[in-house]
Protein backbone atom coordinates (compact mmCIF):
# COMPACT_ATOMS: atom_id res chain seq x y z
CA UNK A 1 0.00 0.00 0.00
CA UNK A 2 1.66 3.43 -1.11
CA UNK A 3 1.12 6.15 1.21
CA UNK A 4 -1.22 8.54 -0.84
CA UNK A 5 -3.69 5.24 -0.26
CA UNK A 6 -2.61 5.21 3.41
CA UNK A 7 -3.45 8.69 4.02
CA UNK A 8 -7.09 7.86 2.54
CA UNK A 9 -7.54 5.14 4.89
CA UNK A 10 -6.76 6.94 7.72
CA UNK A 11 -8.52 10.05 6.67
CA UNK A 12 -11.72 7.76 6.07
CA UNK A 13 -11.26 6.51 9.57
CA UNK A 14 -11.31 9.97 10.66
CA UNK A 15 -14.24 12.27 8.67
CA UNK A 16 -16.64 8.93 8.73
CA UNK A 17 -19.06 11.14 10.58
CA UNK A 18 -18.43 14.43 8.21
CA UNK A 19 -18.68 12.29 5.20
CA UNK A 20 -21.11 12.95 2.59
CA UNK A 21 -24.22 10.67 1.94
CA UNK A 22 -24.21 8.90 -1.31
CA UNK A 23 -26.89 10.45 -3.46
CA UNK A 24 -29.12 7.42 -3.41
CA UNK A 25 -28.81 7.77 0.81
CA UNK A 26 -29.46 10.96 0.56
CA UNK A 27 -32.63 10.76 -1.14
CA UNK A 28 -33.80 7.91 1.42
CA UNK A 29 -32.81 10.29 4.17
CA UNK A 30 -35.07 12.98 2.65
CA UNK A 31 -37.83 10.46 1.95
CA UNK A 32 -37.91 10.04 6.13
CA UNK A 33 -37.81 13.52 6.86
CA UNK A 34 -41.13 13.34 4.39
CA UNK A 35 -42.47 10.39 6.45
CA UNK A 36 -41.81 9.93 9.58
CA UNK A 37 -44.14 11.65 12.43
CA UNK A 38 -41.80 14.45 14.35
CA UNK A 39 -41.73 17.78 15.25
CA UNK A 40 -42.65 19.96 11.78
CA UNK A 41 -40.17 22.47 13.37
CA UNK A 42 -37.39 20.45 13.52
CA UNK A 43 -37.63 18.63 10.16
CA UNK A 44 -37.97 22.21 8.56
CA UNK A 45 -34.89 23.01 10.24
CA UNK A 46 -32.67 20.03 8.82
CA UNK A 47 -34.35 20.45 5.36
CA UNK A 48 -33.07 24.17 5.21
CA UNK A 49 -29.71 23.10 6.45
CA UNK A 50 -29.84 20.76 3.66
CA UNK A 51 -31.08 22.66 0.76
CA UNK A 52 -28.87 25.48 1.72
CA UNK A 53 -25.49 24.11 3.05
CA UNK A 54 -25.32 26.98 5.91
CA UNK A 55 -23.27 26.16 9.25
CA UNK A 56 -26.12 25.42 11.65
CA UNK A 57 -25.12 28.57 13.70
CA UNK A 58 -26.14 30.44 9.99
CA UNK A 59 -29.66 28.92 9.95
CA UNK A 60 -30.15 29.27 13.47
CA UNK A 61 -29.03 33.03 13.09
CA UNK A 62 -31.62 33.86 10.19
CA UNK A 63 -34.10 36.79 11.11
CA UNK A 64 -37.26 37.35 8.66
CA UNK A 65 -35.44 40.41 7.22
CA UNK A 66 -32.29 38.19 5.76
CA UNK A 67 -35.36 36.57 3.51
CA UNK A 68 -36.68 38.12 0.43
CA UNK A 69 -39.49 36.12 -1.18
CA UNK A 70 -39.57 38.30 -3.82
CA UNK A 71 -36.40 37.91 -4.97
CA UNK A 72 -35.92 34.57 -3.99
CA UNK A 73 -32.66 35.23 -2.29
CA UNK A 74 -31.31 34.41 1.86
CA UNK A 75 -29.04 37.11 2.95
CA UNK A 76 -26.48 35.19 5.51
CA UNK A 77 -24.71 38.09 7.55
CA UNK A 78 -25.23 36.83 10.88
CA UNK A 79 -24.59 33.38 13.20
CA UNK A 80 -25.90 32.62 16.86
CA UNK A 81 -23.02 32.11 18.73
CA UNK A 82 -23.14 30.65 22.27
CA UNK A 83 -20.86 32.71 24.36
CA UNK A 84 -20.14 31.88 27.50
CA UNK A 85 -23.74 30.20 28.07
CA UNK A 86 -25.89 32.81 26.16
CA UNK A 87 -26.89 33.13 23.04
CA UNK A 88 -25.73 36.15 20.74
CA UNK A 89 -25.89 36.97 17.27
CA UNK A 90 -22.41 37.16 16.24
CA UNK A 91 -20.65 38.26 12.75
CA UNK A 92 -20.29 35.11 10.70
CA UNK A 93 -17.35 33.26 10.40
CA UNK A 94 -15.25 34.83 7.92
CA UNK A 95 -15.39 37.83 5.35
CA UNK A 96 -16.70 35.08 2.58
CA UNK A 97 -19.12 33.99 5.03
CA UNK A 98 -21.25 36.55 4.36
CA UNK A 99 -23.34 35.85 1.12
CA UNK A 100 -26.67 35.99 -0.76
CA UNK A 101 -27.75 32.38 -1.37
CA UNK A 102 -30.87 31.67 -4.02
CA UNK A 103 -33.70 30.57 -2.78
CA UNK A 104 -35.56 27.78 -4.62
CA UNK A 105 -39.45 26.94 -4.63
CA UNK A 106 -38.87 23.63 -2.52
CA UNK A 107 -36.85 26.05 0.00
CA UNK A 108 -39.36 28.83 -0.07
CA UNK A 109 -42.35 26.72 0.78
CA UNK A 110 -40.49 25.06 3.67
CA UNK A 111 -39.60 29.06 4.52
CA UNK A 112 -43.46 29.89 3.95
CA UNK A 113 -44.44 27.38 5.99
CA UNK A 114 -42.18 28.06 9.00
CA UNK A 115 -43.72 32.03 8.63
CA UNK A 116 -47.04 30.60 9.28
CA UNK A 117 -45.80 28.39 12.34
CA UNK A 118 -44.08 31.39 13.88
CA UNK A 119 -47.07 33.54 13.32
CA UNK A 120 -49.14 30.80 15.30
CA UNK A 121 -46.24 30.63 17.67
CA UNK A 122 -47.12 34.72 18.35
CA UNK A 123 -50.40 34.01 18.97
CA UNK A 124 -49.87 31.67 21.88
CA UNK A 125 -46.24 32.89 23.39
CA UNK A 126 -48.46 37.05 23.07
CA UNK A 127 -46.06 39.12 25.07
CA UNK A 128 -43.57 36.36 25.83
CA UNK A 129 -42.33 35.61 22.78
CA UNK A 130 -38.85 37.12 22.77
CA UNK A 131 -37.71 36.59 19.19
CA UNK A 132 -40.41 37.08 16.52
CA UNK A 133 -37.98 38.10 14.40
CA UNK A 134 -35.96 35.05 14.28
CA UNK A 135 -36.40 32.06 11.48
CA UNK A 136 -35.92 29.37 14.28
CA UNK A 137 -36.56 29.74 17.78
CA UNK A 138 -37.84 27.48 20.83
CA UNK A 139 -40.69 26.47 21.61
CA UNK A 140 -40.99 29.47 24.12
CA UNK A 141 -39.67 31.59 21.68
CA UNK A 142 -36.33 31.99 22.86
CA UNK A 143 -33.28 32.27 20.49
CA UNK A 144 -33.27 27.75 19.31
CA UNK A 145 -29.59 26.55 20.82
CA UNK A 146 -27.53 24.30 18.27
CA UNK A 147 -27.18 21.34 20.44
CA UNK A 148 -30.53 20.75 21.10
CA UNK A 149 -31.25 20.98 17.88
CA UNK A 150 -28.18 18.22 17.40
CA UNK A 151 -29.67 15.78 20.14
CA UNK A 152 -33.31 16.00 18.63
CA UNK A 153 -31.14 15.22 15.23
CA UNK A 154 -29.73 12.12 17.64
CA UNK A 155 -32.89 11.18 18.53
CA UNK A 156 -34.85 10.96 14.69
CA UNK A 157 -31.98 8.78 13.44
CA UNK A 158 -32.01 7.02 16.10
CA UNK A 159 -32.54 2.97 15.23
CA UNK A 160 -32.00 3.69 11.17
CA UNK A 161 -28.94 3.96 8.60
CA UNK A 162 -28.66 8.02 9.01
CA UNK A 163 -27.45 7.10 13.21
CA UNK A 164 -24.07 8.46 12.52
CA UNK A 165 -25.47 11.87 10.63
CA UNK A 166 -23.83 15.44 11.88
CA UNK A 167 -25.74 18.47 11.62
CA UNK A 168 -22.52 19.66 9.68
CA UNK A 169 -22.60 16.82 7.15
CA UNK A 170 -25.51 18.31 5.88
CA UNK A 171 -23.61 20.43 5.01
CA UNK A 172 -21.35 18.52 2.70
CA UNK A 173 -24.64 16.55 1.08
CA UNK A 174 -25.76 19.78 0.26
CA UNK A 175 -22.03 20.37 -2.04
CA UNK A 176 -22.59 17.14 -3.21
CA UNK A 177 -26.31 17.82 -4.60
CA UNK A 178 -24.78 20.50 -5.93
CA UNK A 179 -21.92 19.09 -7.48
CA UNK A 180 -23.73 16.26 -9.04
CA UNK A 181 -26.17 18.29 -10.71
CA UNK A 182 -23.73 19.85 -12.66
CA UNK A 183 -22.71 23.81 -10.97
CA UNK A 184 -19.04 25.08 -10.78
CA UNK A 185 -16.95 23.82 -7.72
CA UNK A 186 -16.06 27.84 -7.61
CA UNK A 187 -19.52 28.42 -7.23
CA UNK A 188 -20.35 25.81 -4.85
CA UNK A 189 -17.69 26.97 -2.82
CA UNK A 190 -18.87 30.66 -2.47
CA UNK A 191 -22.45 29.66 -1.93
CA UNK A 192 -20.81 27.36 1.38
CA UNK A 193 -19.41 30.82 1.96
CA UNK A 194 -15.58 29.18 1.54
CA UNK A 195 -12.49 31.61 1.16
CA UNK A 196 -11.15 29.32 -1.21
CA UNK A 197 -11.96 26.24 -3.38
CA UNK A 198 -9.99 23.83 -1.55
Amino acid sequence: MNSSNGRKCDCKKKSHKNKALEENKLKRFVALLDSKPWDEDFKRIIKVLLYTGMRSGECLGLAWEDIDFDNHTIFINHTLSDIGGRHELTDPKTESSIRYIGMSEVLENILLEQKLYIEELKVALGNEFAHPEMVFVSARGNYRDRNSVYQSLKRFTRGTEFEDMTLHQLRHCNATLLLNSGVDLKIVSEHLGHCDIG
